[in-house]
């Protein structure tokens, strides 16, 4: 076996090792998530819980099991989340031999910035868009009928506007690291403004359907965020010419 050989072969052992300590963590944030599954259920959808009692309504479950299998989801997502940072760290030890110095800064000054980052987003979303959402939709369907939300709808409308909403937010890290790699550049985003305005807006009914206010309270944080990412482009730029 020749030494390219050998040296990708010790490569994949390394991660290999690397990513089995990252099960055993993922393993182990889940199962204390899991024995918390009820505390967890309950905290996530206190809110919602509120606003739909207050309309009259509750939280049910359809079949025997429901309420226990999306509780249990819900456990197994917090833990995976909790997980992500230590995977993150080891896929970064992992690389970095292979990086130059001024790629290592990058690295380690990124990688926060995309947890606070995605941290930023889901608790705009799970403490300002969720309530005025639920509030909206229940104010407007009271009329037609009694509300009984099953808790698997709950969950999954909760967690999938609280993940979409901190995937958004990683925007400006997004274009900075293609900026980074010459696959972006200021004036060519400059040019763009207008359909961003329009995909902002798209996804705020995407996330949002039903809510017009809600909408725009999606739509404005994108619009900010691709701003901020322009500066970081223009920063990376400037990285590149010296």
């Amino acid at each position: 076996m020749n030494d390219k050989a050998t040296s990708v072969l010790e490569h994949l052992v390394e991660l290999k090792r690397r990513l089995f300590r990252v099960s055993i963590v993922a393993v182990l944030f889940i199962g204390i998530a899991v024995v918390n599954f009820s505390s967890i259920f309950e905290q996530f959808t206190s809110d919602s819980r509120e606003l739909i009692e207050a309309a009259g309504g509750d939280i049910i479950q359809l079949t025997l099991t429901e309420a226990w299998v999306a509780a249990a989801k819900l456990a197994v997502m917090v833990g995976l989340t909790a997980s992500f940072p230590y995977f993150l760290w080891e896929m970064s030890r992992f690389f970095r031999p292979g990086l130059k110095s001024t790629e290592r800064k990058y690295v380690y000054l990124l990688i926060p910035a995309a947890l606070i980052s995605f941290a930023v987003g889901a608790a705009f979303a799970y403490v300002i868009l969720i309530p005025r959402l639920f509030e909206f939709m229940l104010k407007f369907q009271g009329r037609l009928a009694v509300p009984q939300i099953t808790a698997a709808s709950v969950v999954s409308m909760t967690v999938g506007i609280v993940f979409w909403l901190g995937t958004i937010f990683e925007l400006p890290i997004l274009m900075f690291l293609l900026a980074k790699i010459g696959l972006l550049n200021s004036k060519w985003l400059k040019t763009k403004r207008r359909w961003v305005i329009l995909l902002a807006f798209i996804f705020g009914a995407a996330v949002t359907p039903t809510d017009p206010v809600s909408q725009v309270i999606v739509a404005i944080p994108v619009m900010l965020l691709f701003e901020i990412g322009m500066l970081l482009v223009r920063f990376a730029e400037r990285g590149r010419d010296e």
